[in-house]
């Protein structure tokens, strides 16, 4: 069994982050009894259905069926793995997790967390500066040219760094954030005379955050006519630089604004445009679920963020020759990764900024509604102008790029999807027919392109997560086998006497066998199987999420017993004898119903058949307790 990172250092992380200050630090929790609640943010909820328990450290929705501890919220909620949940209660909590190398000093410009704090801190002073300093006159005046509102200003903390070399940095001279850590975040710069200079003085800035809404980095872009052209500053469009708050290929503007919207939806989808007002732009006309990449072409580091979140992707490229040229460059990496792709090229050369000015939200979203699939669009692209019938030299060198574009499809998918695999025949029948080639020979060249790459290409397989697993159905848990392991995770001394009576086998497929391999795994390494321990050893989400449920249906049932008067009480070493007995009867009757088998197929010589009755007759004595 794989146990992951130091058990000390999880059970740190894990006491250092109370549950109900955590869940908080994302949704409103309000008291409500013993509890706390909230709207859930994986359903449409209407009324509260996420309920925190402080005392067990732990958190349900039972619309959703989720539940479990702190880790198991950071992982769904920010819809990552283990251990990148368990990084970020840890830098929440100030606890370094240790890795070889020198200890990080506290604020210093390889602490993460004072980064951070720089951030927040210099993107605030920004967006104060846009909004009061006489200076930002005419950048306020250009967005609203712009049609820009105050309330997008306000949700997108928009700034703008004044024109003086040292604007920040005078304004943090009395702070804890030194020069150093401002280089660190790529807010400024050492000068070859020793000393600092703003990096994105002159410039709009658009803030920058990761998926928990905390400023990473930022964009900035010139505005027209604020000063002399012999003054401007180099450059339209200046990005941060790579950080180790920021990478620029792993960081999507605008979805720390959308996710939650996202999320909610039965079909999650996203929509990607390439700047940041198009994505201002989108959220003010009441869009919630269009993002940008910043200053580079989408890539495979991307896709796998917005996998987390979404399950269809539509990419807008501007309507100019440059939009249409870039569909190929990223076209067959979403399909290699078996993303829902489809693709829009809005017409007339208009930038979604333009068109969602002058058009609205409604005609862009049903544009986005009819956006041709990938493979649909690759089509349409390359046999474009083109006369497939006279022109075999193009038509030719079309067909293949098409093929290739085809052939990066995991075949898995296609054996596993009936859908897709029926999408496949069709494209063929189609290309068949456009291109006027025997079905045959495009299916045969199709698979010829498909063993080649196989042998250059790695296979990736993006749905390996947590995500893809079933949930469990815990009112469908056979009662006696729940029962044993509610006994063993609240009595978890008893664990000794169970493994010697009760084998993993015996336990039916699933869940609670899983969990009770673990525990047997755990008795023979002398780890404790408890509520707590087991919560901190198991990183399995559907493990973690059935032993808060076990451990729940476990306490309640001692609350409601403890409320009844003249309950008769069972102690938990004669619970568990019973326990044992039920699962030794049903063994001998499995036994049995074996041996009857045997007996009726005549399976047996006279010797045998004598032993195996004398043994049938001694078990029906035995419970009848003769």
């Amino acid at each position: 069994m794989y146990t992951g990172p130091d058990f000390d250092v999880k059970d740190r992380i894990k006491q250092a982050s109370d549950i109900v200050d955590v869940v908080g630090g994302y949704l409103p929790l309000r008291r409500q009894g013993t509890n706390f609640v909230a709207h859930c943010p994986w359903h449409d909820d209407s009324r509260p259905s996420l309920q925190v328990n402080q005392v067990r450290q732990s958190w349900v929705c039972w619309v959703c069926n989720f539940r479990g501890d702190v880790f198991d919220f950071v992982m769904r909620r920010e819809s990552v793995e283990f251990f990148e949940a368990m990084q970020i209660l840890a830098e929440r909590a100030g606890i370094e997790i240790k890795r070889s190398g020198q200890k990080i000093e506290k604020g210093s410009p390889q602490d993460k967390q004072a980064l951070f704090r720089a951030m927040a801190w210099a993107a605030e002073q920004y967006h104060e500066c846009l909004l009061n300093e006489a200076t930002a006159e005419p950048v306020r005046t250009y967005l609203a040219d712009r049609n820009i509102s105050a309330e997008s200003i306000e949700a997108f903390n928009i700034g703008f760094a004044p024109m003086a070399w040292s604007w920040l940095i005078d304004r943090a001279r009395h702070t804890e954030f030194s020069p150093e850590v401002l280089e660190a975040c790529g807010l400024v710069a050492s000068s070859s005379s020793g000393g600092w200079y703003e990096r994105f003085r002159g410039r709009v800035l658009f803030p920058i955050s990761d998926t928990m809404n905390r400023p990473i980095a930022l964009g900035g872009r010139i505005v027209p006519n604020l000063v002399p052209d012999d003054q401007q500053p180099k450059g339209k469009y200046y990005n941060s630089t790579e950080t180790r708050l920021y990478s620029k290929s792993d960081n999507l503007y605008g979805l720390n604004l959308v996710r939650d919207d996202v999320s909610k939806k039965e079909n999650r989808k996203l929509t990607i445009v390439e700047g940041y007002t198009d994505v201002v732009a989108a959220y003010q006309a009441g869009l919630r679920n269009v993002i940008a990449c910043q200053g580079t072409a989408v890539n495979e580091r991307h896709i796998n963020v917005m996998r987390r979140f979404a399950d269809s992707i539509t990419l807008v490229l501007d309507g100019d020759e440059a939009g249409q040229r870039r569909t190929n460059e990223i076209l067959d990496l979403f399909v290699a990764q078996d993303v829902d792709l489809r693709i829009l090229s809005l017409p007339d050369g208009s930038d979604p900024f333009d068109f969602i000015q002058t058009k609205g939200a409604e005609a862009f979203q049903a544009l986005v509604d009819q956006a041709d699939d990938a493979i649909a669009h690759k089509i349409n692209l390359e046999t474009r102008g083109i006369d497939l019938i006279n022109d075999s030299h193009a038509a030719n060198k079309a067909l293949e790029s098409i093929l290739k574009t085809l052939a990066q499809i995991p075949v898995g998918q296609f054996a596993t999807s009936a859908a897709k695999s029926v999408r496949l025949d069709q494209l063929i029948t189609r290309m068949a027919r456009q291109f006027q080639i025997d079905r045959n020979q495009v299916k045969n060249r199709l698979n010829e392109l498909r063993r080649t790459m196989s042998k250059v290409r790695p296979t990736v397989n993006l749905n390996d997560s947590r995500d893809g697993q079933p949930a469990i159905d815990f009112k469908s848990l056979p009662i006696k086998e729940s029962e044993l392991l509610q006994l063993l995770i609240c009595e978890p001394e008893l664990l000794d006497q169970a493994v010697e009576n009760i084998a993993p086998q015996q336990i039916s497929e699933g869940p609670l066998r899983d969990l009770y391999e673990v525990m047997n795994e755990c008795f023979h390494v002398g780890k404790d199987v408890g509520y707590k321990s087991l919560m901190l050893e198991l990183e399995d989400a559907n493990l973690k999420s059935l032993v808060d449920y076990l451990h729940g249906v476990a306490t309640d049932k001692q609350s409601a017993l403890a409320c009844m008067k003249d309950a008769a009480v069972i102690q938990p070493l004669a619970q568990l004898e019973s326990i044992i007995q039920v699962f030794n009867n049903l063994a001998d009757a499995s036994g049995s119903r074996s041996q009857i088998s045997r007996l009726h197929g005549r399976q047996l010589d006279d010797d045998e058949e004598a032993s195996t009755l004398e043994e049938l007759l001694k078990l029906a004595r035995q419970r009848q307790g003769l």
